[in-house]
């Protein structure tokens, strides 16, 4: 029988850390290629053959003019970066909330809503 999520624990710093890491870098992984085609469809001044009629285009002209691996191009240094920034961020909003409702964490809205803006102060100022 599966564990009940709330029964998880969740009091390890280390675990606060390597899960705020894995999320942080999966999250980034996966939405790179996707900032990657939005920032092309937004320049004011794109490549000389960038003209894309829609997304699946602007992929498909991406891979076959540039390479498979240029939507991924740069990816190394963003998640070089999200791992400590959002490991960081999940550890501060685990810990701030502990500390916010030390009797109930997790189930006050106001000390989740403050844990949430405090963690993310911490997290942009990384």
């Amino acid at each position: 029988m599966e564990d009940d999520y709330e029964s998880l624990p969740t009091g390890k710093l280390s675990a606060q850390l390597l899960a705020g890491a894995a999320a942080g870098i999966a999250e980034h992984s996966v939405m790179y290629p996707v900032d990657v085609v939005k920032t092309r469809m937004q320049s004011l001044r794109p490549h000389p053959v960038a003209d894309y009629r829609g997304i699946g285009h602007a992929v498909t002209q991406i891979v076959q003019l540039e390479g498979i691996r240029t939507p991924f191009r740069g990816l190394s240094a963003v998640v070089v970066g999200a791992g400590p920034a959002h490991a960081l961020y999940f550890a501060a909003y685990e810990s701030i909330k502990r500390h916010l409702s030390p009797r109930n964490p997790g189930h006050s809205s106001a000390a989740n809503f403050c844990a949430g803006g405090i963690a993310t102060l911490i997290h942009d100022g990384f």
